[in-house]
């Protein structure tokens, strides 16, 4: 599968024109990661988010004593996007599973400047962020009632 198919699937990316999945595949750069590889840990800062290609990846967080399993990602989604909005820790970890997975990055950086060039992807990729947040925030606010 190209970059901008797999593209098309990341919620993320919803409402861009083909055209600008194509500039922001140009910004991807592949990265295999093998199985049981830690991708990202948690409260350790970082610049770029990662969407999956193949195989599929753990989202956990470490407790004082354990780690807990939070979900397992696959194909076409996403992980460490908050890292497009601030360079913060990040609140979970992240491995790929048995199987190893085969991810795309996105810098920050490199983000920030075809944003620049091009404020549209900007605008719906910072929209789809936001709608996603607000419903992360929502749904863990609704669970704690």
């Amino acid at each position: 599968m190209s970059i901008p198919n797999l593209l098309k699937r990341v919620q993320l990316f919803a409402n861009l024109q083909q055209d600008e999945l194509d500039q922001l595949a140009a910004i991807c750069q592949e990265k295999p990661v093998s199985s049981g590889e830690i991708i990202i840990t948690q409260n350790t800062t970082g610049n770029e988010m990662y969407i999956v290609a193949t195989g599929s990846v753990e989202v956990y967080i470490q407790g004082l004593n354990d780690a807990r399993s939070l979900v397992v990602l696959g194909k076409g989604q996403v992980i460490g996007e908050m890292a497009l909005i601030d360079q913060g820790y990040r609140s979970a970890s992240v491995r790929a599973t048995r199987e190893g997975a085969s991810l795309y990055l996105i810098e920050s950086d490199a983000f920030y400047k075809l944003c620049e060039e091009n404020n549209h992807i900007g605008f719906i990729v910072m929209r789809n962020l936001a709608i996603d947040i607000a419903f992360k925030l929502r749904h863990r606010n609704l669970a704690e009632l």
